[in-house]
């Protein structure tokens, strides 16, 4: 009996591990985002810290500071303002600006029936009637999934500061702990030391080109984009850039069509001037992501952009809006290491 049991230690071992792991996990499901979240920005910052670090000869504590307290800023500021300016325009339905975002919105809809309206007279079937109905139903519909998001948004926000709590100290754990966390892993990998240090290169190279070729061109669009609004009078500059932010990283789909879109309100409202130049500003946000984002990604597989899209979409529907940031990562990772397992025998 004692000799089968240490013939089965092994097995044992890595059962209970199972156990002790499905254990740790489960008593851990609500931060199950943020810590993931947070190992995705460490393995995409450590090298750029340690480089910086290097450079510039300051102590390493201080660059994760600076790095956590600028990731802050640059997240929650725009992201509060334009919670602000949403809950204001419900809750001041009568100022200047809500009235003219609304004109904006029906002059939209008024352009689109005007068009099949000349489409059914060349066609001879009636396609605006039913558009009309469909047309008013989305805008109303679209109204209260805003009002309903923004209370929600308010409802959950303890959750959310404390979710964020957790991300920013576990990410400034990890990043000044990265040396050891790295042993650990090298020390209790199931694969030889090779196939570990290769499979954590990938994983940092994964997690670096979504920070570095997707959030910072995300922001760089956003901010043209947000920049042109405030410059020609169109839209609310807060909420431009932030929605223009979240829609860059859906593939496919980028940061150009918000632009194109105050362009066309700026066209329907007869103010041709700022028409034209949200339009070159939609062109020139657009064509950043062709110019930038290559140099970032260097010589990284090229992936189907219809793939990227399902994955990017896919994880946002199944985790929200951290699945802007997961998507991308999980997709580069089965690219990156779906080979390296396979081969491996």
């Amino acid at each position: 009996m004692i000799e089968s049991l240490k013939t089965k230690g092994p097995l044992i071992r890595w059962l209970l591990f199972g156990v002790l792991l499905t254990a740790f996990v489960f008593i851990n499901g609500p931060f199950l985002i943020p810590l993931t979240l947070a190992g995705i920005f460490a393995l995409g910052l450590n090298d750029v810290i340690i480089s910086l670090n290097k450079k510039f000869k300051m102590n390493h504590g201080i660059w994760v500071g600076l790095t956590l307290l600028a990731g802050l800023a640059l997240f929650w500021i725009p992201l509060s303002l334009a919670i602000y300016r949403i809950v204001m325009h419900i809750n001041e339905p009568q100022t200047l600006e809500t009235d003219r975002i609304i004109a904006q919105i029906h002059a939209l809809k008024d352009f689109v029936l005007n068009g099949l309206q000349k489409l059914s007279h060349w066609t001879g079937a009636d396609l605006a009637t039913p558009a009309r109905g469909i047309l008013e139903n989305i805008l109303k519909k679209t109204g209260e999934i805003v009002i309903a998001y923004s209370s929600h948004f308010l409802a959950q926000l303890p959750a959310i500061l404390l979710a964020s709590f957790v991300f920013m100290i576990v990410l400034a754990l990890l990043l000044t702990k990265a040396s050891k966390v790295k042993d650990f892993t090298l020390t209790y990998s199931p694969f030889n030391k090779e196939m570990t240090e290769t499979l954590i290169l990938v994983f940092k190279k994964s997690c670096s080109v979504t920070l570095f070729s997707t959030l910072v061109v995300g922001l760089i669009q956003a901010g043209i984009i947000g920049l042109g609004s405030l410059i020609f009078g169109e839209g609310d500059f807060w909420l431009i850039l932030t929605i223009t932010f979240f829609v860059s990283f859906i593939p496919v789909i980028g940061a150009a069509p918000m632009g194109y879109l105050l362009a066309l309100l700026a066209f329907l409202g007869d103010r041709t001037g700022p028409a034209i130049g949200m339009a070159v500003v939609a062109t020139v946000a657009g064509s950043i992501d062709n110019v930038i984002k290559p140099f970032m990604v260097g010589g990284e597989n090229k992936i189907s952009p219809i793939v990227a899209f399902t994955c990017v979409v896919g994880a946002i529907i199944m985790l929200g809006l951290p699945g802007l940031l997961v998507g991308p990562v999980i997709m580069n990772l089965f690219v990156g290491i779906s080979p390296l397992l396979l081969k491996e025998r």
